[in-house]
């Protein structure tokens, strides 16, 4: 069996010298290969072709560490893929997020691509979750932006007992500051409108590393899930 693991360019090259000194976002690179996710993640016993796509997402440490990891699945089926990334994430470490200088414990959201073709396998990283439009714009290895975890207003509002999964979309600007948050209901109950509103706080006054195409900050769409 032969198993290929492929890093996106874009995660490798951010301290080139078109890289801010203001804004260094997280990536997969770690100076130790046996902590770098890619290395981490085991294929799947699986058989025959195979091509999934999951969204994930991690709490990045100061320290690089990854915490609170996990995916989105369609289906029971990927669920497998999904074991695979979270497993590995319990002892993978990444290259924390730096903002002029000094490291902060951030969300990252990035997709791993599993590949199986006869006896050949491959997994791919990309260090976004891959919004269209930024895609269109930037091409599949933008860095998306990263936003700094701190008091999270919502957390004290929000419902505790309902059930709810809602996407917060908004405006990121190549400074780092975020703009216009809407929330749209995925499932569950809709969250009152103090929950709403928390939530539009909690992403506008965040910090954020920008997204980043080849070494650039670039304004971009941000979207973040919340739930209980």
């Amino acid at each position: 069996m032969k198993l290929k693991r492929f890093f996106a360019i874009a995660l490798l090259t951010l301290t080139s010298a078109h890289a801010s000194d203001e804004f260094q976002p997280a990536t997969f690179e770690h100076q130790e290969s046996k902590r770098r996710l890619a290395d981490r993640i085991e294929f799947p016993d699986v058989s025959g072709k195979v091509s999934a796509m999951l969204v994930c997402f991690s709490q990045i440490e100061k320290s690089g560490r990854m915490k609170s990891t996990g995916c989105y699945t369609k289906d029971n089926y990927e669920t497998q893929f999904a074991a695979a990334v979270v497993k590995a994430a319990k002892k993978a470490s990444m290259t924390p997020a730096m903002i002029d200088g000094k490291p902060y414990k951030i969300y990252m959201q990035f997709r791993v691509e599993f590949i199986a073709d006869g006896e050949d396998r491959v997994i791919n990283l990309y260090p976004n979750p891959g919004i269209t439009e930024n895609i269109e714009a930037y091409g599949e290895h933008y860095i998306a932006g990263q936003r700094v975890i701190g008091s999270e207003p919502w957390q004290r509002i929000c419902p505790q007992r309902a059930k709810y999964l809602v996407l917060v979309r908004a405006f990121l600007g190549e400074d780092g500051r975020s703009e216009s948050p809407s929330v749209e209901r995925i499932s569950g109950i809709m969250p009152t409108a103090d929950c709403q509103d928390a939530l539009k706080e909690t992403i506008l006054n965040s910090r954020y590393t920008p997204a980043m195409a080849d070494g650039y900050p670039v304004p971009s769409a941000f979207v973040e899930s919340f739930s209980n």
